[in-house]
């Protein structure tokens, strides 16, 4: 097979589908080769039309393989980026089929119900009609029927999937969910969109180190390398700027909102008169004062901002929200003590201050100060690709811990992650 060619991503298709033909024979190890022939369309072939299927059939097998954390992971990824395509009802169904083993049922039945009033098949009404009414007659007992029994669809890419009501065996009541409590459990929220804003651009250099070292430079290829890591993780990534240009404040937290950001990362870098100034800190926000370096901090970083006065005050008394508050100081523990972790860097902490960027946000929210430019030894580190690297991925795993991904109980029970991932949105 020729990678390259015209056809390749057909072929591709075709042999992660023999695959799933192979798992109705017995084989053992087709549900993990089909898995990885799947994964390899997906990275080889990222414009290919069969893309949202081969989410969708990574779904199923990693349903049938019985890891549901995945199964979600992957129905969601087709469920944002990819809806409206022919396979997203199905995956919308398969998710809700997910959310009742999980015993997440007021998920379930949001989907059921969205399923049963918006989806053009016929089939996949009538199967989340019958298993919403199963589920509101007969709580927690709703069974799955392996993936084994549908391979034949796989290979109809064009044509819509449907799936048929599955029966199962009672889910016990002890089941233990795919991640602790989500950080806004109330409302079931999860986090799916993640907002990385590259502090300063064009006009605004930011902080300066030697020669003609400049923050702003610094900042975009962390940010960079950030999106990129979690991108490969499944979220949905976005970022306020991308170039070198300069944005005002208000507007880079009115792009947060308006592509309705779960999480809010501002990446910074650090400047003192002092060369000797170094080390990480990561700042959530706070309307108090927290020490007069913090509001020295804050006021640097918030020049032209582009909020008067009134609407300042306006902002800062609709930020006293607890839930926010205590969510971002969480998430900017994570992120702190795995950057020290990774990098070896000194640990200035994590504090609060009253940074505009993070005023006009409405969700967890945090500022990283990644490093000193202003300091020889460690801004000539920040502008090595390896470092930076390190950098991103340490946020990155901040930003797991906090949201439960990982087996290390966050400070405070975290979310349950909602993942997806969607192709990266450039703002120009």
């Amino acid at each position: 097979m020729n990678p390259r060619g015209r056809s390749a991503d057909d072929a591709q298709y075709a042999i992660a589908s023999s695959w799933v033909w192979s798992i109705k024979t017995g084989d053992t190890e087709a549900p993990q080769q089909a898995i990885e022939a799947f994964q390899k369309l997906i990275r080889s072939y990222p414009n290919s039309h069969y893309v949202p299927r081969a989410h969708y059939w990574l779904g199923r097998c990693y349903a049938y393989i019985g890891d549901d954390y995945q199964a979600i992971t992957q129905y969601q990824i087709v469920e944002s980026r990819y809806a409206g395509s022919e396979i997203s009802d199905s995956a919308r169904l398969e998710l809700a089929r997910v959310y009742v083993r999980q015993g997440y049922v007021t998920r379930a039945e949001t989907l059921y119900n969205n399923l049963t009033q918006s989806s053009i098949d016929h089939g996949i009404v009538v199967a989340a009609t019958q298993e919403l009414r199963t589920l509101k007659t007969q709580p927690f007992k709703i069974q799955r029927k392996p993936i084994v029994s549908l391979p034949e669809r796989v290979v109809q890419a064009q044509t819509q999937s449907k799936p048929q009501p599955k029966q199962a065996s009672p889910i016990p009541e002890t089941k233990k969910p795919l991640a602790p409590e989500s950080l806004t459990r109330q409302f079931g929220l999860t986090a799916k969109t993640i907002v990385i804003d590259p502090g300063h651009g064009g006009k605004d250099s930011g902080a300066l180190g030697k020669g003609r070292l400049q923050e702003k430079a610094i900042v975009l290829s962390i940010s960079e390398k950030l999106r990129e890591v979690l991108t490969q993780k499944g979220y949905t990534v976005l970022m306020t700027r991308d170039t070198n240009r300069f944005i005002p404040l208000k507007e880079r937290t009115a792009f947060a909102t308006r592509h309705k950001a779960d999480l809010f990362l501002s990446i910074h870098a650090n400047g003192s008169e002092s060369p000797k100034g170094k080390g990480i800190e990561t700042y959530y926000l706070s309307v108090t004062s927290a020490d007069k370096a913090s509001e020295d901090i804050a006021a640097r970083e918030n020049a032209d901002s582009g909020y008067s006065i009134q609407e300042l005050e306006t902002l800062l008394k609709g930020i006293i929200q607890e839930s926010k508050s205590e969510d971002s100081k969480r998430l900017a523990r994570h992120i702190q003590q795995a950057l020290v972790q990774a990098t070896g860097a000194v640990d200035r902490g994590v504090k609060h201050a009253r940074f505009v960027v993070l005023i006009g946000t409405n969700v967890p929210a945090v500022l990283v100060e990644t490093g000193f430019v202003s300091n020889p030894t460690e801004g000539q580190k920040l502008t090595t690709p390896a470092y930076q690297h390190k950098i991103a991925t340490a946020i990155a795993q901040g930003i797991e811990k906090f949201l439960g991904k990982t087996e290390e109980a966050p400070l405070v029970k975290g979310g349950d992650p909602k993942l997806s991932a969607k192709s990266v949105e450039r703002n120009r």
